[in-house]
């Protein structure tokens, strides 16, 4: 049987007030299991991130309901949410947001703090950089890593705390084509083991890659 992760109900973030209102994205269901790898497309401005950073708590909407495991999202408060987006999701940033002046390691660990940066966190930051292949970028800040090698940091951030779904906005959009083949596949990796994973992105190459594409247009769900 199929659990779902995520269920979404009359969903709708609006911009703005009266005359200049915005409807940035309007959605009246939308169900996601656990372990999809979706794709969210469509033209800029369609409402991707505004759906991301919904189903991650970084925003809140104007109407409707998001439950996570049954749990309607929307009606936490700001502590927990907070441990909602710390223990349930991890994001990946397009522009990475990384801060400059931590090393690689300080970034990965950021998720941990202040609650705990002992020696099994450290250990798994550690584990998570060789696995993506930086072993001896530790103490690098991001200014001397390629973008490639940016967005790795970036993931193995989003992976720190082992997350149930991994947001993921744009991750090939400011690399080259090699290095963003190589995020696609890392992102399918994650999702073979069993990691839930919504990829809004332009890239044709992330739809192909992806169990299922939602597409919008105007902030409404369009069949793919």
């Amino acid at each position: 049987m199929v659990e779902t992760l995520i269920s979404v109900e009359n969903l709708a973030r609006v911009y703005g007030r009266r005359s200049s209102v915005i409807k940035a994205l309007d959605i009246g269901q939308l169900e996601i299991a656990r372990g999809d790898f979706v794709a969210v497309t469509g033209p800029s401005g369609c409402g991707k991130t505004t759906l991301l950073n919904l189903l991650g708590a970084l925003d809140r909407p104007s109407r409707g309901r998001i439950l996570f495991k049954g749990k309607d999202i929307t009606r936490l408060g700001g502590a927990s949410l907070c441990r909602y987006r710390r223990e349930k999701v991890g994001f990946i940033f397009q522009a990475y947001c990384l801060l400059p002046t931590l090393s690689a390691l300080q970034n990965v660990l950021t998720p941990a703090y202040p609650q705990g940066n002992g020696r099994r966190v450290r250990g798994r930051a550690r584990e998570l950089l060789h696995r993506l292949g930086l072993a001896g970028a530790e103490k690098r800040r991001p200014g001397e890593l390629s973008g490639g090698e940016q967005q790795r940091v970036a993931i193995a951030r989003a992976l720190l705390l082992d997350p149930e779904l991994i947001l993921a906005d744009e991750p090939t959009g400011n690399l080259d084509s090699t290095t963003g083949a190589g995020i696609i596949a890392l992102l399918k990796s994650l999702n073979e083991k069993g990691k839930t994973v919504l990829v809004a992105s332009h890239d044709q190459r992330v739809a192909d890659a992806c169990g299922r594409v939602l597409r919008l247009e105007d902030g409404c769900l369009h069949p793919e």
